[in-house]
């Protein structure tokens, strides 16, 4: 019978693991749990690869602003004309 986890050992930095627990706290998350959801999340981004991952990504924000135009934005200024 194969077993119901996986061991996954990591070698990083003092500084690093800090980090990481303190995102983890952060989160109210158990290390293992926070660790595993960031790298499992991040895996299946690059495994679907950008044309898929493109399509559920949401827009990113530009010089820090983030907008959505109205659907008819680029409709001509007809409607302006008379107020001249």
């Amino acid at each position: 019978m194969p077993a119901s986890t996986a061991r996954l050992e990591l070698r990083i930095s003092p500084e690093k693991k800090e980090l990481i627990e303190r995102a983890a706290r952060l989160t109210n998350s158990t290390l293992t749990a926070f660790v595993t959801d960031t790298l499992v999340a991040r895996a299946r981004r690059l495994v679907r690869g950008p044309a898929e991952s493109s399509v559920e990504a949401a827009p990113r924000p530009i010089g820090g602003w983030s907008f959505v135009l109205p659907e008819d934005w680029d409709d001509p200024l007809d409607d302006f004309a008379d107020y001249g």
